[in-house]
């Protein structure tokens, strides 16, 4: 088809990534995002090999990865610090700061022609194309796509979301700074990723930069001890006692103004799309983070979409297209984070013997990675 005006709303991985390759395909490109700068939480993101392929597709590879740490292993440990499994991380072997990679996407965005709008609030979104903003602005575009997160409620207004199942658990993410011993000890000693669970709480911490370490702390919601921000230090030293020194530096030492314990969601509708509405992201398909997949979805699902586009003869052929080919392996991928979630709450020996099943049996664990070695649509 013609390339015409496409309207993304949300300026995080999803709708950055649609902005670019649509703008590289000739589509005049906006995006309306409600904060008032490029920014993101602080936490860390796994850049596994489809994310790769697609920053590489844009030419920011090596700016995003330099802004990033490398990880050499990922440790699974019990409640005492016993090494229950040690992995190579071959696979994702890189853990970004989550600002710094929408940075990077923005900036690559405007070099691709995108019109990138700051403190910008859609308040509706309709089929039609009709698209108005809060100060005002009213016009049609020949694509909308929502990608403005998980409690979007320009998606809740289309009347396509079937079902919102909110888990039981949830968690606390974030970054504090790394001691001049750590650094020394891991440039001497290679750079782990730590797991640890215990009491159906989970700990996992790991480097983002030189000078800062990202860290999750997950519990159930029913477990409201666990869930207070800043944390109490002696309520997760019971379960981890050889991690009490961590939990006293996030106490005092993280950015308790943005940090919040927040519930994981499975999100699911209709269909992805409504007439020149295409909805990805978060708000289409959010998912537990335990397969670190939620963001390379998001990304592979915006290439896709581009794609599909610059191929269709219209529109609506364009969307169905882009959803008979991509929604398979992300329904794939939340399904078999939710397999994964549940090991989580298993006892202590069960729990161990499913970690070691990942490592044992090569048909499991090719599902849980099905998604981060898969090769995006368009690359």
């Amino acid at each position: 088809m013609k390339p015409g005006r496409a309207d993304i709303v949300g300026g995080g991985f999803g709708g950055l990534v649609a902005a670019i390759a649509l703008a590289e395909r000739g589509w005049s490109v906006r995006v309306y995002e409600r904060r008032a700068a490029v920014d993101s939480e602080g936490y860390g993101i796994a850049v596994q090999r489809n994310m790769s392929r697609i920053f590489e597709k844009f030419g920011v590879l090596d700016a995003i990865l330099a802004g990033g740490a490398r990880l050499d292993r990922r440790d699974s440990l019990d409640r005492h610090g016993t090494v229950l499994m040690s992995r190579p991380t071959e696979r994702s072997p890189y853990r970004v700061d989550r600002r710094h990679i929408v940075t990077v996407l923005a900036d690559r965005a405007v070099a691709a022609g995108v019109d990138i709008r700051f403190g910008a609030t859609v308040t509706q979104a309709l089929p039609d194309g009709n698209l108005v903003t809060e100060d005002g602005d009213s016009h049609v575009s020949d694509l909308i796509v929502i990608a403005n997160g998980v409690g979007s409620a320009l998606r809740d207004a289309t009347g396509l979301m079937t079902r919102r199942k909110m888990e039981r658990d949830g968690g606390l993410r974030v970054a504090i700074p790394r001691l001049p011993e750590e650094v020394a000890a891991t440039d001497a000693g290679g750079t782990p990723l730590i797991e640890a669970w215990a009491d159906n709480r989970r700990v996992l911490y790991c480097p983002v930069d030189r000078h800062r370490f990202y860290v999750l702390l997950g519990s159930l919601k029913k477990d409201e001890a666990a869930r207070t921000a800043p944390i109490d230090p002696e309520i997760w030293a019971q379960s981890f006692p050889n991690l009490r020194g961590l939990f006293e530096r996030v106490a005092t030492e993280a950015n308790w103004n943005e940090a919040r314990w927040a519930q994981f969601q499975t999100i699911s509708l209709k269909q992805w799309s409504k007439d020149r509405i295409a909805i990805l992201g978060d708000a289409a398909h959010a998912m537990p983070p335990y397969l670190a997949q939620g963001a390379g979805h998001a990304m592979m699902n915006a290439l896709g979409l581009a794609t599909a586009v610059e191929a269709a003869p219209d529109i609506a052929t364009a969307l169905a297209e882009w959803e008979r080919r991509e929604r398979p392996l992300t329904e794939h991928t939340q399904r078999w984070t939710r397999i994964y979630g549940n090991t989580l709450f298993l006892p202590g020996p069960l729990k161990q013997l499913a970690i070691k099943a990942e490592q044992h049996v090569p048909w499991l664990a090719a599902q849980y990675v099905r998604a981060a070695n898969h090769v995006p649509t368009g690359c």
